[in-house]
């Protein structure tokens, strides 16, 4: 099988992502079977680890309080991975956008207008590698603009007129707006959402967005199906440079 090399990095940047995620989630779910056997209340939780209580001041409190702190760590750290989990796709639409440059030019730079160079820009760039990467670098500034996932990559790859799967794309695009609201809504479901995706999470205008391990799962296997089906349609387009399908890939 063949992939992309932006899907190549994809799929490395996912593996620590997952790996990171499981790692804090582990430690925390052990962390609160611990205090739980805690049998003095009165205890710190730093101690219950034979641990400094001054290095670790903010958890200078009794065992009994692990389960309101530990469970908030789990919640931001599934906020954190959601929000992680929406760089890397839109570095896969960057690299991506890369990739189309090489196979046809003029198709990527005319997706936006009134982008020039001037002399000047030539010169202090300096080399064609350099006012390649501006250029794609400006194209994708000028179609994130938009400040939506879908229509970002709608435009992105309005050309090849490649069509996803609506149940893959509809669930991606779920997860990858939950980042919107964690950042600008407080976690919070807002009126949109709320109408474009009650009846998969059953969550109302708001409402706490689900911050658990289950969650953040069914987000990244989502994503990464997602971005799967768009490169498997651009090689076979033959829109990307197809390479053999490695193991891992440097950052």
């Amino acid at each position: 099988m063949s992939e992309s090399l932006s899907h190549q990095r994809f799929r490395s940047r996912i593996e620590y992502l997952e790996q990171h995620g499981q790692v804090i989630d582990l430690a925390i779910v052990q962390a609160l079977k611990v205090t739980r056997l805690a049998r003095n209340k009165s205890v710190k939780i730093p101690h219950t680890f034979g641990e400094d209580a001054t290095k670790y001041h903010r958890l200078n409190h009794p065992t009994k309080a692990a389960p309101r702190l530990f469970n908030y760590s789990k919640s931001l750290n599934c906020e954190h991975s959601m929000i992680s989990l929406y760089r890397h796709f839109g570095d896969y639409l960057r690299g991506i956008l890369g990739e189309m440059y090489e196979q046809d030019p003029l198709a990527i730079v005319g997706k936006v207008q009134g982008s020039a160079l001037t002399f000047h820009d030539l010169v202090k760039l300096g080399s064609f590698e350099a006012i390649q990467k501006k250029m794609i670098d400006a194209t994708f500034r000028k179609l994130e603009s938009e400040k939506s996932t879908t229509k970002l990559m709608e435009r992105v790859l309005e050309h090849t007129k490649i069509s996803t799967t609506t149940a893959c794309k509809g669930n991606a695009l779920m997860y990858l707006e939950m980042r919107h609201l964690f950042i600008h809504n407080s976690g919070r479901c807002d009126s949109a959402f709320e109408r474009n995706y009650d009846r998969v999470l059953n969550v109302k205008s708001g409402q706490e967005l689900p911050t658990d391990f289950r969650t953040t799962d069914a987000a990244i296997k989502s994503v990464v199906a997602l971005v799967g089906e768009i490169d498997r349609l651009l090689i076979m387009g033959n829109f990307v440079p197809a390479r053999p399908k490695g193991t891992g890939i440097a950052q």
